[in-house]
């Protein structure tokens, strides 16, 4: 829960931050609740497609990695 909490604070910060220094996501001028809803979309595609892994490390990992396919996949630069 705190991991998810943390992981959607620094992603909203990085996009505010780097928005106004040009980089970011490709598309300009996003808005930081935009970017907060195309997370939480990614990240619930995430939750429920580790729903069966039993290992914690393994779906946090595998989700980790949807995550950043999904928001990739909007269009934005993953770090």
């Amino acid at each position: 829960m705190l991991r998810r909490l943390v992981a959607a604070s620094c992603l909203a910060l990085a996009a505010l931050s780097l928005g106004c220094a040009g980089s970011g996501p490709k598309s300009d001028n996003v808005a930081a609740d935009v970017v907060t809803t195309d997370y939480n979309d990614c990240e619930s595609r995430a939750y429920v497609s580790t729903a069966l892994i039993r290992s914690a490390g393994e779906a946090a990992d595998k989700q980790q990695e949807i995550i950043d396919a999904c928001m990739q996949e909007k269009g934005y630069a993953i770090k």
